[in-house]
């Protein structure tokens, strides 16, 4: 009976073993997948960021800087508080300077509400009621005017 009562004890504790090491292994691979399904976004970025400047300069824009931090402001409750926004390129054509926002698929529409906020920020922050809207999906470069 005893033995009986061993032998049951045993089973429960490697049972027990097997799931937790069934659930550590199962985080691991998740985290592994996660970690894939970046470095493939970063990869495709990289290759877009390489497209959108090759699509300026072949449109004869000049790339004046990559990733331009811009400090903006806003009241909240009467209080100033500030915040930083990275425009994908800031660059000039026709002595005209310009932030371009780089986009592709869905998010390359102006009909997409968070592009369209997006650009309209820009535009504010840079005083400027043009911006541009660089669609790689399309291959274009689209002027966007508020």
């Amino acid at each position: 009976m005893i033995n009986l009562d061993i032998t049951r004890l045993f089973d429960q504790i490697i049972i027990i073993i097997l799931i937790i090491t069934l659930l550590y292994l199962g985080w691991k691979i998740r985290r592994a997948y996660k970690n894939f399904l970046f470095f493939l976004l970063k990869r495709k970025g990289k290759k877009g960021e390489k497209n959108a400047r090759k699509l300026l300069k072949n449109n004869g824009y000049k790339i004046i800087s990559a990733q331009h931090k811009m400090q903006g402001f806003l009241y909240e409750d009467k209080k100033k508080v500030f915040f930083e926004v990275r425009p994908d390129y800031l660059v000039e054509k026709n002595d005209i300077t310009y932030i371009a926002e780089v986009k592709t698929g869905l998010s390359a529409l102006i009909g997409e509400r968070n592009t369209r906020r997006q650009l309209l920020e820009y535009s504010k922050l840079f005083n400027s009621n043009k911006v541009l809207l660089v669609d790689l999906t399309l291959n274009k470069i689209k002027i966007i005017e508020f």
